[in-house]
């Protein structure tokens, strides 16, 4: 299990190196930039399938398609590239669609992402510019159920966007975003060599998409 300790480190890490170049591009007459963009949209997918549980009915359990908002702090550099530290949360509810039999609503649950990434943009010298996203991180998956716990999974995403500003100190942007958590799929699989026997469980993916708007501010 990826836990959040593990990437806040690099994280800070990766910013501290923005920072000091930032600074160090000062010295030469350039002005460090940063962007702070909160943002809102829809969030869709995130399917697991539990046919391989011998403890859970053959089926699908399913996240409803919902409102998310989070924020994006943006490290500017040359050339149109930027770091980004990235949250975002989705409040949602999660039904059981059994294979057999009708669906069930197991209740509320939040996924919360908690990512460092890097955009890259075309054009970089016009008001409106289309960029790349790429981030990893953790998703924070959270089930609102009595005796359930939360659980921090490794993720990441892709995506792309278009930032259209139209004062020198802010602007809108746009993003389009696939987001994947590898879970434990309850699979096993077995091998023996001259050590022994093991069994390795194996893994699926719960794949999102999103689609969002955001207030850049610059600074």
């Amino acid at each position: 299990m990826v836990r959040i300790s593990s990437i806040l480190p690099a994280a800070c890490l990766a910013a501290s190196v923005f920072l000091a170049s930032s600074a160090q591009s000062q010295e030469f007459g350039r002005v460090p930039r940063f962007e702070f963009t909160p943002f809102g949209g829809y969030q869709w997918g995130g399917s697991f399938d539990t046919d391989a549980f011998g403890g859970i009915a053959s089926g699908e359990l399913q996240e409803d398609e919902s409102f998310h908002w989070g924020m994006i702090l943006s490290f500017l550099a040359p050339q149109g590239a930027a770091l980004e530290l990235i949250y975002l949360r989705q409040d949602t509810d999660i039904k059981f669609n059994r294979d057999v039999g009708s669906t069930l609503d197991i209740g509320g649950f939040a996924n919360n992402y908690i990512h460092v990434g890097g955009r890259f943009e075309a054009m970089s010298d016009r008001p409106i510019r289309p960029f790349l996203t790429t981030s990893l991180g953790v998703n924070i998956l959270d089930p609102k159920i009595d005796g359930v716990g939360s659980s921090t999974r490794f993720s990441w995403a892709l995506g792309g966007g278009v930032k259209a500003m139209f004062r020198e100190n802010m602007g809108l942007r746009a993003d389009v975003r696939w987001w994947s958590t590898p879970v434990p799929s309850g699979d096993y699989g077995t091998w023996c060599d001259y050590w022994g026997c093991y069994a390795v469980e194996g893994t699926s993916w719960v794949n999102q998409g999103q689609v969002s708007a955001g207030l850049i501010f610059s600074f």
